[in-house]
């Protein structure tokens, strides 16, 4: 063999490469070539359709409140219908709580949210959690194993650039200048379907999760938590000594504060700043055990320190508030993290009490 032949060989493989990437432009062989989307990306493509629901309900004189957040808030999701204090909040409102998912963080919650302002919705009112474990580091459901699930297109990429550290800012540019490695493609699938007329096939489990969105799921009255003062000791030792040891493990582990989780909540707050949304940031209460284990993990008192440095003291859209003072009279827990869904008409009422001294809030 020649050398000029060795040369040449690479050469090829660059080309072939340019070629296949070029032709992973062109919309109808990317479907057919990419890789099967997965959970997050399923969610992100969902929600078109909700935003749309909501500006129907909006145009019904229905006042909107999208909540946002992790399985803290999913017990929003619990209640059909949430009961609302007339004294506090008189007009028809109804609870979008299908930003409420488990074992989530601000990276894709920036992705939902700004999905919603590029579908033209504005909510009447946004409920924002603010929970230290989702600005860890090291969290296992950190920003992380979100992107590793996602193919963004080129503007979104673009738009969520400034905020990733160098290591995640280079995955971007090789992104977007390698549309093959963005979208997985894969060649011989992406022939294979075009021959067939098909796109690439999706996990229908992910899809089943679409539909599993759309509903409220009722809480069952008979198992619905412990009060705080009525655990058995076989009970505190299982939901609230070794769940937290677990919420240890799987959240906090080596706990790092992320500079990209705290830069998406700040992108969150500019986006309802930006819009003229009004805006409650607020922290659920955990368990007093948990509680007191995390601030020795956390340092405690994150909610107020990165409050200030983020919200605009004089915002005419965003206010807060902490649970986890003593101030709520519900005190049922299900686990170490996570209240009962009957305090969640209570939880309500204060979020709401908050959002009347936002002067856009009506």
């Amino acid at each position: 063999m020649t050398p000029k032949k060795v040369y040449f060989y690479p050469l090829l493989l660059v080309l072939f490469i340019f070629v296949i990437d070029k032709i992973a432009c062109i919309p109808k062989f990317r479907e057919a070539a990419r890789r099967p989307y997965k959970s997050g990306q399923n969610i992100l493509i969902g929600f078109p359709k909700v935003w749309e629901e909501t500006k129907q309900l909006q145009s019904e004189n229905q006042n909107v409140v999208v909540v946002t957040g992790s399985s803290r808030s999913d017990i929003f999701h619990e209640w059909e219908s949430i009961p609302v204090n007339k004294n506090t909040y008189s007009k028809p409102i109804y609870f979008e709580t299908r930003l409420a998912l488990k074992a989530s963080e601000y990276f894709l919650y920036y992705l939902l949210l700004k999905s919603m302002i590029d579908s033209g919705f504005k909510p009447n009112l946004m409920f924002i959690e603010f929970s230290e474990e989702m600005l860890n580091e090291n969290n296992v459901y950190s920003y992380k194993t979100k992107w590793k699930e996602l193919m963004l297109p080129e503007d979104v990429l673009m738009d969520i650039y400034p905020v990733f550290n160098n290591k995640y800012k280079f995955e971007i540019l090789s992104r977007l200048l390698f549309v093959s490695y963005n979208y997985h493609i894969r060649p011989i699938q992406g022939i294979t379907n075009l021959i067939k007329g098909e796109n690439a096939n999706d996990d229908t489990y992910f899809i089943a999760l679409s539909s599993y969105l759309n509903k409220k799921r009722p809480f069952n009255p008979n198992n619905v938590g412990i009060q705080i003062d009525q655990f058995t000791p076989q009970e505190y030792e299982d939901r609230i000594v070794k769940y937290s040891k677990g919420q240890e493990e799987l959240l906090l582990s080596q706990f790092i504060l992320s500079d990209t989780e705290v830069g998406f909540l700040k992108r969150i707050i500019d986006l309802a700043e930006k819009n003229n949304i009004p805006t409650v940031i607020w922290e659920p209460q955990v368990h007093p055990y948990y509680q007191e284990k995390r601030k020795q993990i956390t340092g405690g008192n994150l909610f107020e320190t990165i409050s200030q440095n983020i919200i605009d003291p004089n915002s005419k859209n965003i206010r807060k508030i902490s649970l986890n003072h003593g101030n709520t009279k519900c005190k049922i827990y299900t686990d170490s993290s996570h209240v009962s869904p009957l305090c969640v008409p209570e939880i309500v009422d204060k979020l709401l009490q908050t959002a009347k001294d936002i002067p856009n809030f009506q």
